[in-house]
């Protein structure tokens, strides 16, 4: 996707958030985002199904409660991005960067996280695993 139409409908989300009238929720099902720099980007409630964000630069993204099943973001980094509640099952997380990132909430049901870094603490807490 190129960058132009990526800002439109980042532009049209962000309206949405806000609650201005023809603002629309960000549909980024199945794009190719790969390599992507959405750095602080709001993408709050976003559907972003089965989107390749391979490579994608999300630090201190709002991505909480947005819609990734089935996502590609392998090697992306999303340090510091908050994906409190965000639908991550079945994603592909490999080699993604998760130091500083809030997940409370987050569903990891069958993601592949092989190689991620994520803090045990961090991890422990969002599958909501008890510490010894």
């Amino acid at each position: 996707m190129d960058k132009k139409a990526l800002n439109a409908i980042l532009a049209e989300h962000h309206k949405w958030l806000r609650k201005v009238k023809k603002g629309t929720r960000a549909d980024l099902i199945g794009m190719d985002l790969r390599g992507a720099d959405l750095r602080g980007v709001d993408l709050r409630d976003a559907d972003m199904r089965e989107a390749n964000l391979t490579g994608a630069d999300l630090r201190a993204a709002n991505l909480a409660s947005a819609n990734l099943p089935g996502a590609i973001l392998r090697n992306a980094n999303l340090r510091g991005a908050d994906l409190s509640r965000a639908d991550l099952s079945h994603a592909d997380l490999r080699g993604a960067n998760f130091i500083g990132a809030t997940m409370d909430g987050a569903d990891l049901w069958r993601a592949n996280l092989m190689g991620c870094s994520i803090s045990r603490r961090r991890l422990h807490s969002t599958l909501g695993c008890k510490s010894r």
